[in-house]
């Protein structure tokens, strides 16, 4: 008898210790690709493998995660999301009508963000991106609008907002367009404590203990957003270096919130731009790999969770034209990303009808197929990329487009060139082409997404569910 009760006694001590010692997320960082899709990070395991002359895949790090998950996309109004209803779900558990920062789908109240829940629990909070820091992906984490275009309004939520870091590009508008506030958000930023950083000296010299910051990338283009990996120049931030100051300035007894979006693998993808896409990808990879170095040290407490808000461009592997073989490496040769070729093009393009007029160049196209040779490789037998007569064709009609105003109504005009310089882009599909990446649109798709888990409480995104499943479970974990 004696000996029952002493077995009792230890299953209950051990019960009760268990219950003591149940492991919360004090640390958790929760990454948003935006527009990856299964395809992007497949591509992004070829390509280094490729580039490696190997044959198969490297994996990336998100993908070494104990616990694999696919989760469903779609908005309250659409089959296909767009980043603001998708973020609203990803941010708050809740579906939202396309185009809407964290609100309900009529509009009629906010709903409350993982994000603001980690403030409230004492938490410091850190909100990272690779595009204009009022984007709809980083904007539903800490503001509440009826519309993603709301830049202005959305930019003042954070100004006004106790989170401790944000970092990304440049705020789109920093003057109230509709007139009714005089206040320049950046000023309004400084006003309400934080410190407001925008070169690169300042960033590297920031420190714990500097207080609240904004950080906005000092390479922000014209796009309001960091370069594309590709573009970057040597020496300048990049995205993991931008996670490694947000962990250093925010890490503490008290835990942090990190959300971290890769939000030009979905600018890439609305250009069927492959290799850009895959060296983002590899990029935002770098990035969790900061993640990971964190959590090597703090595993009893600490929550990584990688997903995607919906996958852009209908991107695969394999095309229904030329052999089966996929050749990644063929990619190589791509010496920028499509937006800034495509710049240097039009400006080459500009320059040459101001000094002989429009006709001629019109007429002369070999300018621009020795361009795209240049830059890209196409056009080149020697590095297997040379031109069919077919090809040679279509991308002569394409040059000739290039000199028309298109009518992107027009559903096979849109079909071939999606808004964007019909030769380039042709240039553009035909690399992907060759290296074996097919695309079926410029836009999002509705496809199931990718999560990835490490850390307290991983084995929970095992599995399939929705895409508002995964901030509850983030809840449900996170330290009270």
């Amino acid at each position: 008898m004696l000996r029952k009760w002493r077995y009792f006694i230890l299953i209950v001590t051990l019960v009760l210790l268990g219950a003591c010692g149940k492991q919360e997320a004090r640390y958790i960082f929760y990454f948003i690709g935006d527009g990856m899709g299964h395809a992007q990070i497949s591509s992004a395991e070829r390509y280094l493998a490729a580039m490696e002359n190997k044959s198969g895949i490297i994996p990336l790090a998100m993908n070494l995660a104990p616990a694999t998950g696919y989760a469903a996309s779609y908005s309250a109004s659409k089959h296909i999301t767009d980043s603001g209803a998708a973020g609203t779900a990803l941010a708050t558990g809740y579906k939202t009508s396309n185009g809407t920062v964290s609100m309900d789908a009529e509009h009629r109240y906010p709903l409350k963000t993982l994000a603001e829940t980690a403030k409230e629990r004492g938490m410091k909070v850190g909100i990272v991106t690779t595009v204009d820091i009022d984007h709809a992906t980083p904007a539903v984490f800490y503001a509440h609008q009826p519309s993603r275009s709301n830049y202005y309004e959305i930019a003042a939520q954070l100004a006004y907002s106790d989170f401790d870091f944000f970092a990304g590009g440049d705020f789109r508008k920093k003057k109230d367009p509709k007139g009714d506030s005089e206040q320049d958000i950046v000023d309004l930023i400084k006003q309400n404590g934080f410190v407001f950083v925008n070169n690169a000296t300042a960033f590297r010299y920031l420190e714990p203990g500097a207080g609240r910051v904004v950080f906005i990338h000092p390479d922000s283009n014209d796009e309001y957003a960091m370069p594309y990996a590709i573009d970057l120049d040597e020496g300048s931030i990049t995205q993991d270096a931008v996670l490694q100051k947000a962990v250093a300035m925010l890490e503490g007894p008290e835990g942090f919130f990190i959300m971290f979006e890769g939000g030009k693998i979905d600018w890439a993808c609305h250009a069927n731009d492959a290799k850009t896409s895959i060296l983002e990808t590899l990029a935002f990879d770098d990035a969790i790999k900061v993640a990971l170095e964190f959590y090597n040290k703090h595993r009893k407490n600490t929550l990584i969770v990688i997903t995607a808000d919906h996958e852009t461009g209908g991107m695969t592997m394999g095309t229904s034209y030329g052999d089966d073989n996929i050749d990644l490496s063929k990619l190589k040769w791509q010496t920028g990303s499509f937006t800034e070729l495509t710049r240097e093009f039009s400006d080459s393009r500009a320059m040459m009808i101001e000094q002989y007029g429009e006709d001629h160049v019109k007429a002369h196209s070999t300018w621009a197929f020795d361009f795209a040779e240049k830059q890209t490789g196409i056009g080149d037998e020697s590095k297997g990329l040379g031109l069919n007569e077919y090809e040679r064709s279509e991308l002569q009609t394409a040059y000739l487009k290039s000199f028309e105003k298109l009518n992107w109504k027009n559903p096979y005009e849109y079909i071939l060139y999606g808004g964007y310089d019909p030769f380039m882009m042709s240039v553009s599909r035909m690399l992907s082409r060759k290296a074996g990446i097919g695309w079926t649109t410029f836009s999002h798709t509705a496809i199931p997404l990718p999560v990835r888990a490490f850390g307290v409480g991983a084995e929970r995104f095992n599995g399939y569910y929705d895409n508002t499943d995964i901030p509850e479970k983030i809840l449900e974990l996170m330290a009270k």
